[in-house]
């Protein structure tokens, strides 16, 4: 189609390529051979990395419009790859990389485009033969072209970094292969070019974090005046192919995304390193840092490495990659648990729960595993998680314990075998099945569902599988038992109750109400990263108090103009959401309610102040001090308090710069007795 624009506007496009594969192809002097025509001995990627692949106007679809590829090289070590799941989406095209010596090229190329395909994306792909100068493709052609039909590759070539071999045809075969009529065009003012080159200069210096208030101030002095919309569109349009990434709190522009997955990376290397194999690590070394860094690993300055952490943390939790462990008795810190990550074998015991379904399936195993025991672990009909190496043990409303295992076949595919106690009510049996069926709806692919038949006549299972599914499928009531020879109903109990069309409704019911805590626990967990943001752009400290049952969540200490920690600090008690707050009928004050009086007593005896945050549905934070309120209450009126009058104010950098100056110019007092 012709497309045309206004002249002073322009029409461009842009492309996300990912480059996939292993760490021996030298991907990373690849991407940087076709973005900069240079090469250069580089170490293997950790985590992900970006640059922008520049597309020649002779070689546009159209001379109507610009064209911008953004590269994306992904780390090739299999820790890496249920991290970079994040980063899949959107893609206009995969390009997987490959070592030609490998004894198991085959199989490898197989697991790699199992894990592009389980991006559900539909994008075209490239097969690419990597360092192939010092490492010839020992596989003979004819496999190859085998693997490229099967797989749905749409063309295999040969290259080398270093000498450049094959790379202008790489390059000019990634820009064919993108279907750029699928690739959104834009019609944008001048402007917009103008302020999107300044940006890209600014990420291309090396600077990580800004904010779009500082880009309002600093652009004008670049360009000439302009309207804060217009710089508000560009971040949206390049945030597209990823190339920088807007944070949802504190206004904070990302422009080295790839930062997010790196410290992702260090997390799952922390995970690694564990002798113990937990797949878990407290909650507060994620967000302060204390992590297990690759060799010559960056970090950035604490300050903006504070706000990429709460970022990078948010992420995780709502994919979901992994769960907060929280201990409601506040015994001990809230855990981060990756289950996919989980190295202790499941111990062999007696009465072992017996097995009755397996789903077989094909996708990204470890991320559909661990979404799914996430969401599982949050569900109110299962209860007391444990988890093993790629298995989860619950408990049900009854008692009844009920579980799974997942297995990797040799064809890549999984089999999801499900389990419980022999005691375990079908209803519950049920329910599990197709709370696992849903999920695996969503998430998976080839599903196949195999049920474990029990003859009641001598109790031996049913060995062929497929062959009672072929059956049941073919309205056939039974199947002969090959051990006593008796007729084994096929049409039973469960698979009446898992026809009842009631019954997905309450699994859609149990799902809603998981993603329901999901999704409270996000707000919760944003709102600690804009607090957290506000106070650092006050240069103060800001840490969450990580075990505790009092209604402390976080702590702010104060520094001195030079910088120093003065152990002086206020308290912080963080709200999400607008049920924390209700307007009263006589007078349309809003009540905070206290639901535990015992806080009540604990804030009021604080040494320094206690600050209420709450954050509303409209992403509007408010503050007030509630200590010396409560003080006040304890002499004089009803007590415990059972509820505050909320006389907020708006919570940003001046309103913390205020709290450092009335705390820094009070004397230090101890804690009211008791």
């Amino acid at each position: 189609a012709e497309l045309t624009a206004p002249e002073d506007q322009v029409m461009y496009t842009n492309a996300k390529v990912v480059l996939v594969g292993e760490s021996q192809a030298g991907k990373s002097g690849l991407a940087m051979r076709l973005a900069h025509n240079r090469w250069e001995h580089t170490d293997s990627t950790i985590g992900v990395w970006a640059t922008q692949l520049k597309v020649a106007l002779s070689a546009a679809a159209t001379d109507h419009g610009d064209r911008e590829v953004w590269l994306w090289d992904f780390g090739g070590q299999a820790d890496q790859r249920l991290i970079h799941q994040l980063y899949l989406g959107d893609t206009a095209l995969a390009v997987l990389v490959f070592d030609g010596q490998r004894d198991d090229v085959i199989a490898r190329l197989w697991d790699w485009n199992r894990a592009l395909e389980s991006g559900r994306s539909e994008a075209p792909k490239l097969l690419v033969a990597g360092r192939t100068d010092i490492n010839p493709v020992r596989l003979r052609t004819v496999q190859l072209e085998q693997f490229r039909q099967a797989a749905g590759f749409s063309d295999y070539l040969v290259t080398s970094a270093s000498t450049g071999l094959g790379c202008e045809q790489l390059r000019a075969a990634i820009i064919a292969a993108i279907d750029w009529n699928r690739v959104p065009w834009r019609s944008s003012p001048l402007i917009f070019q103008r302020l999107k080159r300044e940006i890209l200069k600014l990420k291309d210096a090396g600077r990580a974090l800004t904010t779009t208030k500082e880009l309002r101030d600093w652009l004008p002095t670049q360009i000439g005046p302009f309207d804060p919309d217009e710089l508000d569109a560009v971040i949206g349009l390049l945030a597209g192919p990823g190339a920088v990434l807007p944070l949802e709190f504190g206004d904070h522009l990302l422009l080295q995304p790839e930062f997010i997955n790196a410290y992702a990376q260090a997390v799952i290397k922390t995970l690694r390193d564990d002798p113990e194999e937990r797949g878990c690590i407290p909650e507060e070394h994620v967000l302060r840092g204390e992590l297990n860094y690759p060799k010559d690993f960056k970090r950035l300055p604490e300050g903006e490495e504070r706000i990429v952490l709460h970022a990078m943390h948010k992420q995780l939790i709502e994919r979901p990659i992994c769960l907060r462990d929280h201990d409601p008795k506040a015994q001990r810190p809230t855990l981060l648990v990756f289950p996919s990550y989980f190295r202790r074998e499941r111990p062999d015991r007696p009465g072992q729960p017996q097995s009755f379904m397996t789903y077989r399936f094909n996708g990204y195993l470890d991320e559909i595993y661990a979404a799914l025991v996430v969401r599982l672990h949050h569900s109110e009909p299962f209860d007391s998680t444990q988890l093993w190496r790629n298995a989860a043990d619950l408990t049900t409303q009854t008692g009844h314990q009920i579980g799974l295992r997942l297995d990797t076949r040799d064809d890549g595919s999984g089999d999801l075998e499900l389990h419980c106690a022999p005691a375990t009510p079908i209803s519950e049996q049920v329910l599990f099945a197709r709370y696992v069926h849903e999920h695996l709806q969503s998430y998976a692919r080839d599903i196949v569902r195999l049920r474990t038949y029990i003859c009641p006549h001598c109790a031996t299972p049913v060995e062929n599988r497929a062959s009672a599914r072929r059956r049941l499928l073919d309205g056939k009531p039974d199947i002969l038992c090959v051990e006593c020879e008796q007729r084994v109903v096929l049409w039973d109990e469960m698979e009446r109750q898992l026809a009842d069309p009631g019954l997905l409704a309450e699994v859609h019911a149990v799902r809603d109400a998981a993603q329901v805590v999901l999704d409270s626990e996000s707000r919760e967990r944003l709102l600690v990263g804009e607090f957290t943001a506000i106070v650092a752009a006050a240069d103060q400290i800001a840490r969450e108090v990580t075990v505790s049952d009092h209604g402390i969540d976080m702590e702010v200490e104060f520094r001195t103009e030079d910088g120093h920690a003065t152990a002086r600090k206020v308290y912080i008690q963080l709200k999400s959401g607008d049920s924390h707050l209700r307007p009263r009928k006589r007078d349309n004050q809003r009540i905070f309610r206290i639901s535990n009086p015992r806080h009540a007593q604990y804030w009021a005896d604080q040494a320094f102040p206690v600050m209420l945050v709450i954050r509303s549905g409209s992403g509007a934070i408010e503050w007030m001090e509630i200590r010396e309120h409560l003080r006040t209450q304890r002499r004089i009126g009803e007590w415990p308090a059972r509820e505050i009058v909320f006389s907020g104010q708006r919570l940003d950098v001046m309103a913390v710069r205020a709290w450092r100056a009335q705390v820094l110019r009070e004397p230090s007092r101890p804690a009211c007795p008791e």
